[in-house]
């Protein structure tokens, strides 16, 4: 995609590299066995898009995925319907979006003028009119009303299914204080704690409450989240909250998060030095991820290191011996925490007495995933 089109709009880029990533992962695995696979986006737009052909939209991105993989799977010899439900409700938006999807006739692809909020039951009908159906829904709002658990939880219950929701935190934060704005119906009963809170403290509990809220509320065993940052500030825009009852759905979403943070970094430097050049109107002769300025995202990311590491250490501490397994899906639902650090840390664990390794292997380093293989702590 032309990064032309997302200029002074590097979180949508990052937004849309976030969706397409997974997407591409996603499709093939689902398309293994479900026979229908299901796009759906629930607040499409299009939004402030500059390319004519609406390629720099979510929905564009999504359907162009879905192309590609379909091929993948045609190559096994599977061949999955695939269908897409765009819903927006603004009726100027609607006109573009319809526009765009009757020019469409490889996939079906289905547009409403619709409130989603208003249509969970029919969205649900979509979804369960055919069998074996698999739903990836999106849900991506200019505000916060729309995300209250009692307006999308008959979506969130979709089982099989799986959900990406964009927490638009720049702004929650700013109004979460002002009682006018009724954020119980998000927050819930952990809006007086919430309140309690200030600055990046607040930000990051207000994630971790509502993916908490967003995992009951679905049944989903896992959630994960990622931050994006604003294209001009060093500050995070909003953050993607991803749930999956799946443990395959975080080892793609953590693939994804593994290829997402650089390629963050790699456009704000770009859009970065766009600006210096527009300021000055001098060239530099480094490359623009020379002279990239960033430190909230790396202490974000150190702050959740610690607190993984700290997480797991009480699990290990706690229990008479761990489930390697459940030690690496919990560790990596934390934000920006990667397989690498983990092992680090067992290695550190068990080369200082503390830890030891279960129905591992003669001459295996470190245990495996899906290989039934625990970790005990050395109770001293």
């Amino acid at each position: 995609m032309n990064s032309e089109f997302y200029e002074d709009r590097e979180q949508t880029q990052v937004k849309h590299q976030i969706l397409v990533r997974y997407l591409s992962a996603f499709v093939p695995i689902v398309g293994d066995w479900a026979s229908d696979i299901i796009y759906i986006d629930c607040l499409a737009g299009p939004w402030k898009e500059t390319d004519p052909n609406m390629k720099d939209t979510s929905f564009s991105r999504a359907i162009e995925v879905l192309r590609d993989t379909r091929r993948v799977l045609q190559d096994r010899g599977k061949n999955p319907t695939m269908r897409c439900l765009l819903i927006e409700k603004d009726s100027q938006s609607f006109r573009k979006l319809k526009g765009f999807c009757d020019n469409i006739n490889d996939l079906e692809v289905t547009p409403e003028n619709w409130d989603f909020t208003a249509h969970t039951g029919d969205i649900v009908h979509f979804v369960k009119s055919r069998n074996k159906s698999f739903p990836f829904i999106f849900i991506d709002p200019k505000g916060w009303k729309p995300l209250a658990d009692d307006l999308i939880n008959p979506i969130l219950k979709l089982e099989p299914g799986e959900v990406l929701i964009n927490l638009m935190t720049s702004w929650i934060t700013r109004f979460l204080s002002d009682e006018s704005k009724h954020f119980e119906r998000l927050l819930g009963p952990d809006l007086p704690r919430l309140r309690q809170l200030q600055g990046q403290e607040q930000e990051e509990e207000l994630v971790r409450s509502y993916a908490a809220k967003v995992a009951k509320a679905g049944n989903f065993k896992y959630t994960c989240t990622l931050p994006v940052m604003k294209a001009d500030q060093d500050a995070f825009h909003f953050y993607m909250i991803y749930a999956t009852r799946h443990p395959r759905g975080v080892e793609v979403f953590k693939e994804t998060e593994r290829s997402v943070i650089p390629f963050m970094h790699k456009t704000r430097a770009k859009g970065q030095e766009r600006r210096r050049l527009a300021q000055s109107g001098q060239y530099s002769f480094l490359p623009a991820e020379a002279n990239y300025r960033e430190h909230r995202f790396t202490e974000f990311q150190l702050r959740n290191l610690a607190m993984a590491k700290n997480h797991l250490l009480a699990m290990l501490q706690g229990a008479e011996q761990l489930s390697y397994d459940e030690a690496w899906y919990t560790v990596m639902q934390y934000s920006a925490v990667a397989d690498r650090d983990l092992k680090d840390w067992l290695v550190d664990w068990k080369s200082s007495g503390s830890l030891t390794f279960g129905k591992v292997e003669p001459g295996q380093r470190l245990p495996r995933k899906g290989a039934d293989q625990y970790l005990k702590w050395v109770k001293k």
